[in-house]
């Protein structure tokens, strides 16, 4: 994407939104964080701004933040999920909606009736705008040091161009994107995260991620 764009983050006042605002404020993208109430989504931009020296971070309601926003990024706990999905509904065409929420009970993941969170935000959209899966295995500690290396992030989705976007978005944050199929592998992506909560319980570390092998650089 050689032009400007803008991102929202719906729920951007947790620890994932507020981590993923850093990063791509850094190389000078907007973002506007969303929050039920307007007000501590701008308390939270104001605690960021002394983080980065470029980019542009504002905050306002979940509903006014993804107006004038081109990539939506969901980044609530999975038990709001379908809520917020439901509440954005009639505001999302001609954007593309970002899912990065796992479905999780006290740290273990589990499928939901739809399938996965991606399959559960299609269903409720009824192809509204493309939902494209991405950022669920990094840790929110990497994403918030600028500097800190990434693991690779596997993107799904059925939306091909959609895809490709989110993709370059990626590259922006200094994370490596890899293709890994349809909408109908979400389950396995998120899942991933579960196992990712595992391993840093097991070894004392909070910075577990994935890594991809074998493959030609792209």
């Amino acid at each position: 994407m050689d032009k400007e764009f803008v991102i929202a983050i719906v729920g951007g006042t947790g620890s994932m939104g507020t981590a993923l605002a850093l990063r791509l404020a850094a190389p000078g993208v907007r973002v506007i964080i969303g929050s039920r109430e307007r007000e501590k989504a701008k308390s939270v931009v104001d605690s960021l701004k002394d983080k980065i020296s470029g980019g542009r971070l504002e905050g306002d309601t979940n509903q006014d933040a993804v107006k004038d926003a081109e990539f939506v990024v969901i980044a609530v706990p999975y038990e709001g999920h379908a809520k917020i999905i439901a509440d954005l509904k009639g505001q999302l065409a001609g954007k593309t909606l970002i899912d990065a929420v796992v479905p999780l009970q006290k740290g273990r993941p589990f499928v939901p009736p739809a399938g996965s969170a991606l399959l559960e935000a299609q269903t409720i959209l009824a192809g509204e705008a493309p939902v494209i899966g991405a950022m669920h295995n990094i840790s929110a500690l990497d994403l918030q040091d600028t500097k800190a290396p990434l693991g690779d992030v596997l993107v799904c989705g059925d939306g091909a161009e959609a895809k490709d976007k989110v993709m370059e978005i990626i590259r922006r944050i200094g994370a490596t994107p890899y293709d890994a199929g349809p909408a109908g592998n979400a389950y396995v992506v998120e899942g991933i995260t579960g196992v990712l909560i595992a391993l840093n319980r097991k070894y004392k570390s909070k910075h577990a991620s994935v890594k991809i092998t074998g493959i030609d650089q792209h």
